[in-house]
C-alpha cells in the first residue's frame, strides 16, 4: 500500500526540491525554568546584557555574509532585528522578569518574548505575523548567545544529504542558516509572499511553498518529500515513479530555463508584428546585470524604498542616491529607467519615519502620502532624481496616488527642489517624465483626469487586486479570493488603458499578472502594449508574446470583461486556446 501523501499550500517561491524531510514542529531551541536566589539576580542581568552583546555581534556577522552574497538590500533586513535587540524597553522587561520571578536569564528571555509574540498573534494581521518573525529571531539569538549552544534545528540538519524542511514558519536568518547545511526547500505553515523569509528563500532561489495546515506536526522526520512551488504543494513519501517523474521535470524546466535565456535578444514581436516592449522590475542594484541577460529594453519600475530599507533607521544621503539613479540609467540604457518614488508605509519598514503607530497600515500613512507627509525627509529623493535627470532620461513614478491633488502638490515639491539646486549651483534636469501608479479604486476611477496631469500610468495590479476585492494577499484565511482576473479587476484595466489613449499618455502594467504567461494575451487584449516584471520572467513572456496573433485577442477579452468571474474568464482562455499550460511555462 502506498504512503504517498500530498498536502496541498500556495506556492510562494517557483521551483523544485527533492531530499530528506525534516519537520521542525514548536521552538526550534529549548530552555529550560532554574530558581534563583536574590543574591544571584545581578550575576544574571550581567549576563543578560553579555548575551545582548554577544547576539549583537553575531547578527551584525549574518548581515555581513548576507550582503556580501545577495546585496545590501537583503542584509538590511537584520538592521530591523538589531534595533529590537538593543530596544532598552524590550532588555528592561526581561530584566524586570529576573527580578521578580527569580529565574534565570534563558527562561525570562523565552517568557517576554514569548508573551510579546502571543500579542502580536492575537492582533490577526500579516504584518504583525511579518514583524513577529524579527521578535522570534531576536530570542533566539539571545538564547544562543546564553547557552552557547548553535540552533537545535541547524544540529538536526548537517548532513551532506539535500534537505527539505516544514515547520509552522522561519525567521529570516533561520532561513539563512538552513540554507548553510545544506537545506533547498520548504513548506511552512504560515506566510506570504510580503514576507522577510520569502523574501530570503526568493533571493537564495529555494522553492518555498506557504499554507500547509499543521504540516510540520503531522508527518515523521523519517521520510523523504517534494517541494513543488510551481503548484504549491508538498509530496511526502514519494513513490519512486513520482520521484522519477519530478526529477525529470526538474532538469527540464532548468533546461527551458537554460534555452530561453540564450534567446534573450529576440524581439518580444507577435505573430503578426505588433512589437511589445518587456521591462525589467528591479528592486536590488544587484539585478541590474539582468536587464542585460534576460533580453530587457530598460527599467520600467525600480521600486527605490528598498535603498531607504537597506539603511533604515539611517536614510541614505543625497549623494548615495545619485550614484543608484545614475548606474540605473547605465544599464538600462538606450531603454526608459522610472524610479517609483519611496513607497514606504504599509507593511515595508517606515517606522523611523512614520513616527506613529497605524492599527491599519496598509490603509495608513504610505506612498506619496507619506512623502507629502514628510517633506524635511523625502526632499532629498527629489533632487538625487533632478541632479540624476541630468545625465539621462529619468522618468518618475509616484505610488498609491488617490487623487490630482498629490500629482499637483509633488510638482509643487519638485519646484522648491530646483529652486535649491539653482541657487546651489548644482547640476540638474527638470525635463523628466511624471507617472502615477493605478493601484487603488479610486485611481483607476477616475484615470481620465489623472491622464491630463501626468505623461504615463502605470498599472499596480498586486494592490489594485487586494483594495478591489478586499482581499490581504498575505492572510492565508482569504488568500483564495485574490483573483488578479476577477472581471472587476478587467474592468479597470480596460478603462485605464482607454483613458491613457484619449489622454495621449504612455500605459504599462507592473503587477505580478504582468509576469504570469497565462495572462499575457489577455493583456495584450485589452490594449496594453508595455509590460514590466521580474528580470527573470521576461524569457518566458517574450516566448509567449511571440506565440500569439494579437489581431484577434481584443475580441477575447471583450468576453472576459463580460464573465460573472474569474472562473469564467479563465474558461474562456482556455477555450480560445490562447492560456499556455503549467507544463509548458
Amino acid at each position: 500500500m502506498s504512503s504517498e501523501r500530498i498536502v496541498q499550500g500556495r506556492s510562494i517561491v517557483a521551483g523544485f526540491a527533492i531530499g530528506r524531510l525534516v519537520a521542525l514542529a514548536g521552538r526550534t531551541h529549548d530552555s529550560f525554568r532554574l530558581a534563583i536566589t536574590e543574591n544571584k539576580v545581578g550575576t544574571e542581568i550581567v549576563r543578560l546584557r553579555m548575551a545582548v552583546d554577544k547576539a549583537s555581534t553575531e547578527l551584525e556577522r549574518t548581515r555581513t555574509h548576507l550582503t556580501d552574497s545577495a546585496g545590501e538590500e537583503l542584509g538590511a533586513i537584520f538592521d530591523a532585528q538589531h534595533l529590537l535587540l538593543r530596544d532598552p524597553e524590550l532588555q528592561g522587561r526581561i530584566e524586570t522578569h529576573i527580578r521578580e520571578h527569580l529565574v534565570n536569564s534563558e527562561w525570562a528571555v523565552t517568557e517576554t518574548i514569548g508573551h510579546h509574540l502571543e500579542q502580536f498573534a492575537a492582533l490577526q494581521s500579516s504584518h504583525f505575523r511579518d514583524r513577529a518573525g524579527d521578535l522570534r529571531d531576536v530570542g533566539l539569538a539571545l538564547l544562543r548567545a546564553l547557552t552557547g549552544d548553535a540552533p537545535e534545528a541547524v544540529k538536526r540538519l548537517e548532513s551532506a544529504e539535500p534537505v527539505v524542511v516544514l515547520a509552522r514558519d522561519l525567521t529570516p536568518s533561520e532561513t539563512i542558516r538552513l540554507s548553510r547545511v545544506g537545506v533547498i526547500g520548504l513548506g511552512l505553515e504560515v506566510g506570504g509572499q510580503t514576507s522577510h523569509t520569502a523574501i530570503i528563500a526568493r533571493s537564495l532561489g529555494i522553492p518555498l511553498v506557504a499554507g500547509l495546515a499543521r504540516a510540520a506536526a503531522a508527518v515523521p522526520e523519517a521520510s523523504h518529500a517534494i517541494v513543488d512551488g510551481e503548484r504549491g504543494l508538498v509530496v511526502l513519501d514519494p513513490e519512486p515513479e513520482t520521484l522519477k517523474r519530478y526529477g525529470r521535470q526538474a532538469a527540464e524546466s532548468d533546461r527551458r530555463a537554460a534555452t530561453l535565456v540564450a534567446a534573450a535578444n529576440v524581439e518580444a514581436v507577435t505573430q503578426d508584428g505588433v512589437h511589445i516592449q518587456l521591462l525589467a522590475n528591479i528592486d536590488l542594484p544587484d539585478e541590474l546585470p539582468d536587464i542585460a541577460k534576460y533580453g530587457a529594453e530598460g527599467i520600467g519600475l525600480y521600486r527605490s524604498e528598498f535603498l531607504f530599507i537597506e539603511r533604515s533607521p539611517d536614510l541614505p544621503t543625497e549623494d548615495e542616491q545619485v550614484q543608484v539613479l545614475r548606474d540605473m540609467l547605465e544599464a538600462a540604457a538606450p531603454g526608459p529607467t522610472v524610479v517609483r518614488t519611496f513607497d514606504l508605509g504599509g507593511r515595508k519598514l517606515a517606522r523611523e519615519v512614520i513616527e506613529t503607530h497605524e492599527d491599519n497600515p496598509v490603509l495608513g500613512l504610505r506612498g506619496i502620502r507619506l512623502t507629502l507627509h514628510r517633506r524635511d525627509i523625502f526632499k532629498s529623493q527629489v533632487r538625487a532624481i533632478l541632479r540624476a535627470g541630468a545625465h539621462g532620461q529619468l522618468r518618475v513614478l509616484l505610488p498609491m496616488v488617490t487623487g490630482v491633488e498629490e500629482i499637483d502638490e509633488f510638482r509643487q515639491l519638485v519646484g522648491e527642489c530646483a529652486a535649491e539646486l539653482e541657487g546651489e549651483g548644482q547640476e540638474f534636469s527638470t525635463e523628466f517624465r511624471l507617472g502615477a501608479m493605478v493601484e487603488v479604486p479610486s485611481a483607476a476611477l477616475i484615470a481620465d483626469h489623472l491622464a491630463r496631469r501626468v505623461d504615463f500610468l502605470a498599472l499596480g495590479t498586486n494592490d489594485l487586486v487586494q483594495y478591489a476585492l478586499a482581499v490581504d494577499r498575505g492572510n492565508e484565511h482569504v488568500a483564495y479570493l485574490y483573483e488578479p482576473l476577477h472581471p472587476a479587476i478587467l474592468r479597470m484595466v480596460r478603462f485605464v488603458v482607454d483613458s491613457a489613449r484619449k489622454g495621449d499618455v504612455g500605459v504599462m502594467i507592473c503587477g505580478e499578472v504582468a509576469a504570469d504567461p497565462r495572462a499575457t494575451a489577455l493583456m495584450l487584449g485589452l490594449g496594453l502594449r508595455r509590460l514590466s516584471v521580474t528580470p527573470r520572467a521576461i524569457p518566458v513572456i517574450k516566448r509567449q508574446v511571440r506565440s500569439l496573433v494579437l489581431d484577434g485577442l481584443p475580441a477575447i477579452a471583450e468576453q472576459c470583461l463580460e464573465a460573472e468571474s474569474a472562473r469564467e474568464v479563465e474558461a474562456i482562455m482556455h477555450n480560445a486556446g490562447i492560456v499556455e499550460s503549467p507544463e509548458a511555462q
